[in-house]
């Protein structure tokens, strides 16, 4: 059973939770998420941490749900997703940020290009959200939403510069959102099997950035309502080589788990 909470909804839930315009043509946003802020005595987030870790699927918390701990501890709801298809890296994050179908913002298969549709980050610099995109270079999320006037960008190497980078953002106080994407799972997935060792250490290495950029919020925001949320883009399988993948409608590839945290500034 596939999930029935659409990809297509993420960026229109997170522009109500931030007080800004959702993208012209994103699906609608998921009550749930607002109502949970309404009862912290939210109206609406002045601050956002949005933590983009790559490919990991439903399953995956299922089968290792006390791994997720760091996770649950910084947030409220969690949420049963469906992305698209094909379940391509580029293709579920054009989705998840502009709120619209493959065919819409134009990415069906895996490639990477600047995006034209209008995404979340339109309508923060529009709304004068100071937001900062930290990902790692020749990522899509390096790739697909650059050129959108008020987004500043960090493109690093890797995942240890990128959470690095996205700590110093978050204690310095300038930006009200900091969205931050993180690959390692993915990558070594591909290379060996989603659960080999090394895959499911780079696991527990996203919770840990999580964990970590959560506590880092959570004192250099304590001041303000703020957001915390945990978005992947999709989930993997096996292959028939014994490598995991993804791309397909397989209900191991589409559904996928989605966490929102938040507090009351003090």
């Amino acid at each position: 059973m596939k999930n029935t909470i659409s990809m297509t909804q993420f960026a229109a839930t997170a522009a109500d939770c931030l007080g800004v315009a959702a993208p012209q043509a994103a699906g609608k946003a998921v009550p749930l998420v607002k109502d949970m802020l309404a009862r912290r005595g939210i109206a609406q987030a002045q601050r956002a941490l949005i933590y983009n870790p790559d490919a990991v699927g439903l399953w995956l918390f299922q089968k290792y749900t006390p791994w997720f701990a760091p996770v649950l501890e910084h947030t409220q709801l969690g949420l049963p997703v469906a992305t698209v298809t094909p379940s391509w890296t580029p293709v579920c994050f054009g989705t998840m940020y502009t709120g619209v179908e493959p065919a819409v913002h134009g990415i069906l298969k895996y490639e990477k290009h600047v995006l034209s549709q209008e995404s979340l980050f339109d309508t923060l610099g529009v709304a004068g959200k100071k937001t900062a995109l930290v990902a790692v270079e020749h990522s899509s999320m390096a790739t697909l939403f650059l050129e959108r006037p008020g987004i500043d960008y960090f493109i690093l190497p890797y995942d240890g510069e990128v959470n690095a980078k996205a700590e110093e953002l978050i204690r310095g106080g300038e930006y009200e959102v900091v969205v931050v994407y993180n690959q390692e799972y993915d990558d070594v997935m591909h290379r060996t099997h989603p659960e080999s060792e090394q895959a499911l250490q780079a696991l527990k290495n996203h919770i840990g950035a999580f964990h970590q950029l959560c506590a880092a919020a959570e004192e250099a925001w304590k001041g303000q309502d703020s957001l915390v949320v945990w978005a992947t883009d999709h989930g993997i399988h096996t292959n028939e080589e014994g490598h995991g993948t993804h791309g397909t409608e397989l209900e191991e590839d589409v559904n996928v788990m989605h966490f929102y945290g938040a507090w009351k500034g003090m």
